[in-house]
């Protein structure tokens, strides 16, 4: 069942991981304490010394550090050598050192030297200017245009017609077209490149005004991995994939949207996309352009979710695949997390495809700014743990991360309430995250507190661990139905707030969080993994998952292939679910799929309130549960479900303020509890009743427990 000994004294290497950048070498330059309060001590063998003696007995995993940010960063050699001999001094005492790839953040321009190094790595954006006004002809017109250079001009045909490109009006001083109008009426389209920083993330972060790199420049990208990645290599290869496990990478995206409200629309862009997109598609870049930033013309559909399915594969390859390729190479894992993971439509904007990035990830994680339970539990937002964790369970070698914190605590003026500290850990355990890196401020927090919450921390860590997650629903990740429907927006943050958009982007997160509260173990796929799976004894069969029942939320545009697999795997026995609608149009060229005519059996259908929350899921009867928890407040628990040989394991976390009592049904013939909390194992006092067993379950407000039961 449980070894009692390593659930009491677990390994450290499950604890978390302080984030102190350049405190990890303690040089004249780096400024961080274990809790980023007070003034640091001065450099000297000493202070080193009593930095890591202190993180060691507070039972801390280790640390993410990285070269400190002085004026030499990152070249001065007597910054390297003081981080070398930080670093190792950390792993001579047990614990291991991730290193954090960047100077403050995003990641990509060391510090802004890639970017100086060679100006054209600067990402660029197009800027889509449509003029309000109809243009009919035949006439002249005259247009000046927007941007620093002007790309594309189109005149839209508002009969719905083929746009025509009518750059080549463009005089000489490059900033005025000079338009000979064809018959018919007309809206302009312009398109200009622009370097990106007004508005954007490359203004609007906590690190500092700096220009960007496109996450499509290979190139860019190869020397971001020269300047940081190379030294540390030089320094510390040899600790490549033992003290040093993991490279943090934080929030890469595309940075064509502004956080203030904007003025025009911007797409992403690099000088690469029109010749690659035409190889790629067989037609104008241009064309697919327009119908992102307009929503008409023909083709709509296909023509949009071809532009955000290039801009995906080309982020994906170009930064993420670059990194882990390197990474791989290299023997240590490429980890971090993205930008804005919460919303299914900042997906798009941010990446093209989050799940193609995420894929490339050996580690993918998140950031949790939250530590209060009620935010952590906002069913507004996509329940971020399970959705990255998910691609470690799919793809990956189940290893998940978290950077969490109280930053919005905070930033509120208030203290966190340190129980919400362990509600954070189980919320994170529950949804399959497993490597925590910390911005917590541990402000008030003694000794005794900090090595209990990483025993605590670890205790789950690693029981957790333990066999694989018994995921057997998949749920579509819908990106055909949000490439489709999202228009780039001028509103802060991108948001596009029209009732299709905000219904898939509802539908997706709040299908999710019916599943989780109803304690059900799921994956998510996109439809390359679904067209990639098998159909084997009554499953969809995906690398080693077997998945009973696959849920559709909001799915309202499919790949007429991905059809006629769903199809096969319910004729198979596989329950097929959609959540708002049943799929209505072909990705591949926007007509009818007719999809309820491709199945024997109708695929259920369940309704959505009037927050698009999904009725009736569970009562469809075709979503596999592994365990039932019954009692007053069941729905603020969250679980996680593992089968480790003739065990099952069973992770419960308390989100509420209030004590949880009630039971644990599932099958099985005797059971253990484990308490991480306090390090106590007990038999359960359990009732069997022919395969299942009743486990009474109590668990304090915010607290956790993991049931081990024999099979």
């Amino acid at each position: 069942m449980l070894d009692r000994t390593t659930f009491i004294s677990p390994d450290r290497k499950y604890g978390i991981y302080q984030i102190v950048h350049g405190g990890v070498a303690m040089s004249p330059s780096s400024g961080a304490d274990i809790t980023r309060q007070g003034t640091p001590p001065s450099y000297s063998p000493d202070a080193v010394d009593r930095r890591r003696e202190r993180v060691e007995r507070c039972g801390f995993a280790g640390v993410v550090g990285n070269i400190p940010y002085g004026e030499g960063y990152p070249d001065d050699e007597n910054e390297w050598l003081a981080t070398e001999a930080g670093i190792r001094g950390y792993i001579k005492r047990g614990m291991n050192v991730w290193i954090y790839d960047e100077k403050g953040y995003p990641s990509g321009t060391a510090g802004g030297v890639v970017t100086e190094r060679n100006p054209e790595f600067i990402a660029q954006g197009l800027v889509c200017y449509e003029y309000w006004r109809t243009i009919s002809g035949p006439s002249k017109y005259r247009a000046d245009t927007p941007g620093d250079r002007l790309v594309c001009a189109l005149l839209l045909p508002l009969d719905g017609g083929e746009p025509v490109d009518v750059t080549h009006f463009l005089g000489a001083e490059k900033t005025t077209l000079r338009l000979n109008v064809p018959p018919g009426n007309w809206r302009l389209l312009m398109m200009s490149e622009r370097r990106l920083f007004d508005g954007t993330h490359a203004a609007e972060s906590y690190s500092e005004p700096r220009y960007y790199i496109s996450l499509s420049d290979r190139e860019a990208v190869k020397t971001f991995i020269e300047v940081t990645h190379e030294k540390y290599a030089k320094y510390l290869g040899d600790e490549f994939g033992r003290g040093i496990p993991a490279f943090f990478t934080d929030e890469p995206s595309l940075i064509s949207w502004t956080i203030r409200p904007g003025v025009y629309p911007i797409l992403p862009w690099h000088r690469s996309y029109p010749k690659e997109f035409e190889e790629k598609y067989g037609y104008s870049f241009f064309l697919a352009a327009a119908a992102v930033i307009t929503g008409r013309g023909p083709d709509k559909t296909k023509r949009r979710c071809d532009f955000w399915e290039f801009i995906g594969d080309s982020v994906a390859e170009g930064f993420f695949g670059t990194i882990l390729d390197w990474c791989r190479r290299h023997n240590i894992k490429s980890s971090g997390h993205m930008l804005a993971e919460e919303r299914l439509q900042a997906h798009v904007y941010s990446y093209g495809s989050m799940y193609k990035c995420a894929r490339l990830m050996d580690w993918p994680g998140i950031d949790q700014l939250n530590t209060e339970p009620d935010a952590l539990m906002n069913q507004d937002i996509i329940p971020i743990a399970r959705f990255l964790a998910s691609f470690a369970d799919v793809y990956g070698e189940g290893e998940a991360f978290t950077e969490f914190s109280d930053h919005v605590t905070r930033m509120a003026g208030k203290t966190a309430d340190k129980r919400w500290t362990y509600a954070s850990v189980g919320w994170h355990i529950a949804q399959g995250i497993n490597n925590f890196t910390s911005y917590y401020s541990f402000q008030d927090w003694t000794e005794d507190e900090l090595r209990h919450i990483n025993l605590y921390t670890a205790r789950c860590g690693q029981t957790m661990r333990r066999g694989k997650r018994a995921s057997t629903t998949a749920v579509l990740y819908p990106e055909a139905a949000i490439w489709n429907a999202y228009t780039p927006s001028t509103a802060s943050n991108a948001i596009d707030h029209s009732p299709h958009t905000m219904r898939i982007d509802q539908i997706f997160a709040r299908t999710s969080w019916e599943l989780l509260k109803s304690h059900v173990d799921y994956d998510y796929l996109d439809e390359d993994a679904i067209l990639e799976s098998t159909i084997e004894d009554g499953k969809l069969r995906f690398h080693d998952r077997e998945y009973s029942c696959i849920v559709l939320p909001g799915a309202d545009v499919l790949r007429r292939a991905t059809v006629e697999k769903l199809a096969l795997a319910s004729k198979a026995g596989v329950g097929i679910v959609c959540v708002g609608c049943y799929p209505e149009t072909a990705r591949e060229d926007g007509g009818p799929i007719n999809f309820t005519a491709h199945f024997e059996r109708l695929p259920a259908l369940c309704d959505t309130d009037d927050k698009y929350a999904p009725k009736g899921l569970i009562e469809t009867g075709l979503i596999e549960r592994h365990i039932n928890l019954t009692g007053q407040g069941a729905r603020r628990l969250l679980s996680h479900v593992r089968h480790d040989g003739d065990a099952t394991i069973v992770f419960v976390c308390n989100m509420a303020p209030e004590p949880f009592s009630g039971e644990l049904i599932t099958r099985g013939v005797s059971a253990e509890i484990a308490d991480p909390f306090t390090g106590d194992v007990t038999a359960a006092n359990a009732a069997t009743c022919g395969t299942d067993i009743t486990v009474p379950l109590n668990i304090e407000p915010h607290m956790s427990k993991i049931i081990v039961i024999a099979k």
